[in-house]
């Protein structure tokens, strides 16, 4: 299994965050979580949850969530109140019949789809590709 560590992810200002590993995974169906420390409560915090599972047809998968909550200051009482949040589920299917040889790109593919202006767009207001 991979080592958790924390992990330093460049925002959108290209600046790099360091979202600290919370907790690692306990094995499989554990979940390994990870939060960017910044904000004045921890329920503002920026999440990352990873889980992976062996599953019945011969295969893993795996559920990344990224988890980026908004707040405000109430501005009679001074208090940070936690309000909506933007989430991305990410589930990866991989078959233990799949070629090591073909894993290499499969990571590329998906990693360097999430880098595209195409889809940053879909995340970023969660519409359709039409």
């Amino acid at each position: 299994m991979p080592q958790a560590i924390d992990l330093i992810i460049k925002n959108a200002a290209n600046v790099d965050k360091t979202f600290t590993l919370l907790t690692p995974a306990s094995g499989d169906g554990g979940v390994a979580r990870w939060a960017l420390k910044e904000g004045t409560i921890s329920s503002v915090f920026p999440t990352i949850t990873v889980s992976a599972v062996a599953t019945p047809r011969d295969a893993r998968s795996a559920h990344i969530k990224i988890h980026v909550p908004s707040s405000y200051t109430d501005s009679v009482t001074g208090k940070t109140n936690v309000d909506t949040g933007a989430e991305v589920n990410i589930k990866v299917a991989m078959p233990n019949t799949f070629p090591e040889a073909n894993k290499p790109d499969f990571v590329a593919y998906v990693a360097n789809a999430i880098q595209t202006a195409l889809i940053k767009a879909i995340i970023k207001d969660a519409l359709p590709a039409t």
